[in-house]
């Protein structure tokens, strides 16, 4: 079922990002989001350009976002690394939460202003955070189905379901990891020390 916004919804939109549009025919928010954020003490306002598809496809309760400007793209360039290290999926979309932690950050349900405030705005200052110092301001799980051992690895999800991401070849591959094999975000750094939540995973799964 696509998201459907209220009339406080939109109200509620355009009085805090008044240069996001939204419409409603075509099931989209675009425009530009600016905000105001900071995480210990470190501050940064901030715009990007976006699109926000209100049309539900697959499983998430999540809207998908896309960058419609090169600027996250450039920060990539700047630093020399994939899309995806900095958490942007292969169609372009923003990877703002692994699917299992969805409902523990909407535990009472989707609304928009959470959305925007608790998911999107946190995605946003990190990109805009990581193109200042190199670096993500917090602890953050690996892109991908990565995150998904890391998550075992905390006890957040059950080895049945983290079974169900992988098929028996990558399973028996990640198995045979040690401490001294290259980290599989492909870094070239040592697992141990580049993820080290996703070799304790592995670990766990022996």
């Amino acid at each position: 079922m696509d998201i459907i916004l209220s009339n406080e919804d939109i109200e509620w939109i355009n009085t805090q990002y008044p240069n996001l549009t939204v419409d409603i025919l075509n099931k989209n928010i675009s425009g530009d989001i600016s905000f105001k954020r900071d995480y210990e003490k470190y501050e940064i306002s901030d715009t990007y350009s976006i699109r926000i598809s209100l049309e539900k496809k697959g499983i998430s309760i999540l809207p998908k976002v896309i960058s419609i400007s090169d600027k996250i793209r450039d920060i990539a360039k700047k630093y020399n690394i994939d899309l995806d290290d900095l958490h942007i999926n292969s169609d372009g979309s923003f990877c703002l939460v692994i699917d299992d932690r969805e409902e523990e950050l909407f535990e009472n349900g989707f609304t928009i202003k959470e959305f925007f405030q608790n998911s999107l705005e946190p995605f946003l200052f990190q990109m805009s955070y990581y193109e200042r110092e190199g670096k993500f301001p917090w602890g953050e799980y690996a892109h991908g189905r990565l995150g998904y051992i890391e998550l075992y690895a905390e006890n957040g999800i059950s080895l049945d379901k983290l079974l169900s991401f992988f098929d028996k070849r990558e399973i028996i591959s990640l198995v045979l990891k040690t401490r001294q094999s290259d980290c599989l975000c492909g870094s070239g750094k040592k697992m141990r020390k580049c993820h080290p939540l996703i070799f304790k995973g592995i670990q766990k799964i022996r």
